[in-house]
């Protein structure tokens, strides 16, 4: 992290600008733990990082790679990490269970979730999944069962495996499962790269979203003691992300914000073209329609109702949630 600090800490010179704190003035130290390892939509967070972006906002921001969203609102929850990527589902979960933390800013509004099988024998439909194998994390169940609910298929039709995220496409590759549950923003861009380039085989990749489970994804999220106490430090982290984003989706700034994650997060090489193309198919969704002209980050009672009714449908939840517990606009800059 030293490493990265060093790098936000050399770009400072060119980033001078009205209301931010001074680039000699002191920091505040603060966590952010990922979801998973990286994935497209957290470039633009290691772009900020290397741009200057948070330390230009007093912020010594250190990006911790992460092992499912649960894990990551958990370890909020207790307080061992400042702020943490989540999915929705899970933060409204985690928040019906009692856990002390928020939704702060939406980073992936429109849900990628998917079910990803080869091409030479596709699940175009969720009625193709009947009678076949999929893997899935723990953290995607709830997901995987909204689309089986909504399609009128049993649970017991498809013959489920939880897997460490780690093992869940080394299984499918080995073909011990039919498919898996992953996201038209994660790893299975890794797998259209590597047919590309003659590595591996064609895959088909079926959106949640087209056969009735739409919801908002991943986000940031914050302790409610962090939101009461250090406003401040909230209202400046988001400040930075939002311009981290605005920076990183220009055309002109792809390569180099993509090259940016790589090499903070130290990724292995061969994923770099997939990362770029993750970023690429986050950008369509860093809205919904509640939320289309609105600042980014954004979130809507009506999406957040959303994911408590998908909740409530598949079991997860018995009752609603009041959605100002789940999560605040307040600290998103205009």
């Amino acid at each position: 992290m030293t490493g990265i600090t060093r790098r936000a800490l050399a770009a400072l010179p060119f980033l001078a600008a009205p209301g931010l704190v001074s680039a000699q003035g002191s920091r505040t130290k603060a966590s952010l733990r990922l979801d998973w390892a990286l994935s497209g939509y957290h470039v633009p967070l290691y772009w900020g990082v290397e741009r200057g972006f948070y330390a230009a906002e007093g912020i010594d921001l250190e990006i911790r790679d992460g092992s499912g969203s649960a894990k990551a609102a958990s370890l909020v929850g207790a307080k061992e990490d400042t702020f943490a990527m989540a999915d929705a589902l899970v933060t409204a979960n985690s928040v019906a269970r009692g856990v002390k933390l928020k939704s702060i800013y939406v980073v992936v509004q429109n849900g990628g979730a998917a079910i990803v099988s080869w091409a030479e024998k596709p699940m175009k439909t969720p009625q193709d999944m009947i009678g076949r194998s999929l893997a899935a994390a723990a953290d995607q169940k709830t997901t995987l069962d909204l689309l089986l609910a909504a399609n009128g298929i049993k649970p017991e039709q498809v013959t489920l495996r939880i897997v460490a995220v780690a093992a869940r496409n080394t299984v499918f590759y080995q073909g011990q499962v039919d498919g898996i549950v992953s996201t038209v923003v994660g790893s299975p861009m890794d797998m259209i790269i590597a047919a590309r380039e003659g590595r591996g085989k064609p895959i088909h990749i079926m959106p949640f979203a087209d056969f009735g489970v739409r919801s908002l994804s991943q986000g940031l999220i914050a302790h409610d003691d962090t939101i009461a106490q250090q406003p401040d430090l909230v209202r400046r982290l988001l400040r930075a992300t939002s311009r981290a984003i605005e920076d990183a989706r220009k055309d002109a700034n792809l390569d180099a914000a993509t090259d940016a994650a790589m090499k903070l997060s130290r990724a292995p090489a061969n994923r770099r073209d997939s990362v770029k193309l993750q970023w690429e198919n986050t950008i369509p969704r860093l809205f919904t329609a509640a939320n289309e002209g609105k600042p980014l980050g954004v979130t809507t009672d009506a999406d957040w109702a959303n994911c408590v009714d998908l909740l409530i449908k598949t079991g997860a939840l018995t009752q609603p949630v009041p959605l100002a517990s789940l999560y605040t606009n307040a600290f998103i800059p205009a």
